[in-house]
C-alpha cells in the first residue's frame, strides 16, 4: 500500500508521536510511506498563532529528530510543494459580517467557514468570537485551510495514494485534508487519543464528532465484546470519573471537595441540577450540532428559570458552570454568571462544590450534551437532554423537543431509567476504544518516549564566532 501522512504540526505530544507510530507500523508491513509536513509555509498554525520563529523552529526540530527514528526512512515530502500558496487563495472571501455568514461559507466541496471558525474558537476560547477584532487571525486560518485543501488535491492527483492519515480533522488545516480526500475518493483516517494514554484512536473517513458514525461504533463495540465482561468494563468508566481518575484526558473535578454541596442545599426541596457545557470544541463542527431549541445555553437557562419560577416556584435550580471555563473570559460566560432569578443558584467554574454529589442529590439532571447527561443515567438519576451529543441516540436520557417540553419534563416527577444498557454501552466504548501503541510509551497525558527517546528540538549549532563571543563577554 501507498500511505501518505499529512502532518502539518509536530508540536504536540502524543499526536506527533502517533504519526511516527503509524509510519513505523506501515513500514513494518512493507508499505510505502510519504510524509508531508509544514516547514513554515502555512499561513497560520493552530499551535503557533503568533507565528514566532522560536515556536516554528521547535516544531521543525522535533519533526527532524522524530523522523530520524523511523526506519527505514520514509519519503519525506517537504511541504514547500504541498502547501505552496495557490493563486486561487487570493480569491478567497476574507470579510464576514458575523459568525452566521462565516458558517455558511464554502469553497468547492469544503465547508471552510466551519473549519476556520472551529480553529478560531479554540484559540480565543469564545463560542461567539468578534470577527472584526480577530479578522487578521481568521484570514490566516482561511488561507491555511485553503492551502491544505487545494494542495492536498494536487498531491492526490499527481500521486497514487491508497490511504491518508491526518490529525483530528476538526481544525482549519486538517479538515481541508479530509475534504480533499473525500473529493478524490481516497481513504482518509483521522487519528486522536484513544481510551487511555497507551492507546490511539482512528476514525475512518469521518470527524471524531460525527454523531451517527460514533453511534455505530458504540453499537459495534458492544456487540463484538465479551458479554461476560462488557458491563463491568462499561461501569468502570463511570466509576473512574467519579474517582477523578485521569485516563484519556484531564479530570475537571480533581480540585473539588468530595461530597460538598452548595451552601443552603435542602434535600427536602425539589432540586434540579443544570450542567452547562464547554462548547469550544463542538460549536463549529457542523449543522447536526446546532441546538434546535435554544440559540445558546445562557438563553436556555434564563428561559428555564423564568418558566419554572412561574410554573413551579418552589423548585430549586442549581447551575453548575463547567470547570473547564475557569480561566476563560468571554461575554457568554459573563452573561451566564450574571443570570439573576430567585430560584437559581449559580456554581462558578472554580467553586469546589462536588459535581457528582450534586448530581446524586438532585431529583433531575439537565445537560446540553456534556457527559454528565449519560452519567446521570448510570447513577439512577432522571436525565433531560437539551442539546445534540454523541450519546443522544442511546437509551436513557430524555430528549426535550421544545422549551414547553423542557418545562413539562422539569415540572414532572420523572423516574430514573430502569435500563442502564445505553450508559454501559457508552462507557464501554470510551473504556476500550483505540489501538495500543507499539513504539510510543506514554509517561503522562502529554509526555512520552518514541522508541525510548524523548522527541525534542535540538538547539541550533553555535558558530565559532558565537563561541568566541561568549568567552569574551563572560565575566
Amino acid at each position: 500500500m501507498k500511505i501518505a501522512i499529512l502532518a502539518p504540526y509536530a508540536t504536540v505530544a502524543p499526536h506527533f508521536e502517533t504519526e511516527l507510530e503509524l509510519a513505523q507500523q506501515h513500514l513494518d508491513k512493507g508499505d510505502e510511506v510519504t510524509t508531508l509536513s509544514c516547514f513554515g509555509q502555512l499561513a497560520n498554525c493552530d499551535f503557533n498563532i503568533d507565528r514566532t520563529q522560536a515556536r516554528c523552529d521547535e516544531c521543525i526540530g522535533r519533526r527532524k529528530m522524530g523522523w530520524q527514528l523511523v526506519l527505514p526512512q520514509p519519503t519525506r515530502g517537504r511541504t514547500r510543494q504541498l502547501v505552496q500558496l495557490s493563486p486561487q487563495a487570493h480569491q478567497l472571501r476574507l470579510d464576514f459580517e458575523d459568525v452566521a455568514e462565516l458558517i455558511d461559507y464554502r469553497t468547492d466541496d469544503f465547508e471552510i467557514g466551519y473549519a476556520c471558525l472551529s480553529s478560531l474558537v479554540s484559540v480565543v476560547r469564545d463560542p461567539e468570537p468578534d470577527l472584526l477584532e480577530h479578522r487578521q487571525l481568521l484570514n490566516r486560518f482561511l488561507i491555511s485551510a485553503w492551502q491544505s485543501y487545494h494542495n492536498t488535491l494536487q498531491f492526490l492527483q499527481a500521486n497514487q495514494v491508497d490511504l491518508v492519515y491526518t490529525f483530528n480533522g476538526r481544525f482549519a488545516a486538517m479538515r481541508g485534508v479530509l475534504r480533499a480526500c473525500e473529493k478524490m475518493g481516497v481513504d482518509c483516517r483521522l487519528h486522536e487519543r484513544g481510551c487511555n494514554k497507551e492507546h490511539f484512536e482512528i476514525f475512518e473517513n469521518h470527524l471524531p464528532h460525527d454523531i451517527d458514525a460514533i453511534h455505530r461504533a458504540i453499537e459495534r463495540k458492544w456487540k463484538t465484546a465479551d458479554p461476560l465482561t462488557r458491563e463491568d468494563i462499561g461501569s468502570q468508566w463511570f466509576l473512574d470519573r467519579v474517582n477523578r481518575v485521569e485516563t484519556a484526558w484531564k479530570s475537571f473535578t480533581t480540585a473539588q471537595e468530595v461530597g460538598r454541596l452548595p451552601i443552603g442545599f435542602d434535600k427536602t426541596n425539589k432540586n434540579v441540577a443544570i450542567y452547562c457545557s464547554s462548547d469550544d470544541e463542538f460549536v463549529a463542527i457542523g449543522d447536526k450540532w446546532k441546538n434546535r431549541i435554544y440559540p445558546n445555553q445562557v438563553t436556555a437557562i434564563s428561559q428555564i428559570a423564568d418558566s419554572m419560577l412561574r410554573r413551579q416556584p418552589k423548585t430549586r435550580l442549581y447551575l453548575r458552570v463547567h470547570p473547564n471555563l475557569a480561566d476563560v473570559d468571554n461575554q457568554r460566560k459573563r452573561d451566564m454568571l450574571n443570570l439573576k432569578s430567585s430560584n437559581l443558584t449559580i456554581i462558578a467554574p472554580e467553586d469546589d462544590c462536588d459535581t457528582y454529589q450534586l448530581l446524586k442529590s438532585c431529583d433531575t439532571t439537565v445537560s446540553f450534551g456534556s457527559s454528565v447527561g449519560i452519567e446521570a443515567v448510570f447513577w439512577d438519576r432522571p436525565s433531560v437532554l437539551l442539546g445534540p451529543c454523541l450519546y443522544q441516540n442511546l437509551l436513557g436520557p430524555v430528549r426535550a423537543t421544545s422549551h414547553t417540553h423542557t418545562v413539562e419534563l422539569l415540572a414532572a416527577s420523572l423516574p430514573a431509567c430502569d435500563d442502564k444498557t445505553g450508559a454501559l454501552r457508552y462507557g464501554h466504548w470510551f473504556q476500550t476504544r483505540g489501538f495500543p501503541h507499539k513504539y510510543y510509551t506514554a509517561e503522562n497525558l502529554f509526555e512520552g518516549k518514541f522508541k525510548d527517546q524523548i522527541i525534542y528540538a535540538k538547539p541550533p549549532r553555535r558558530t565559532m564566532f558565537q563561541k568566541i563571543k561568549d568567552r569574551v563577554v563572560r565575566p
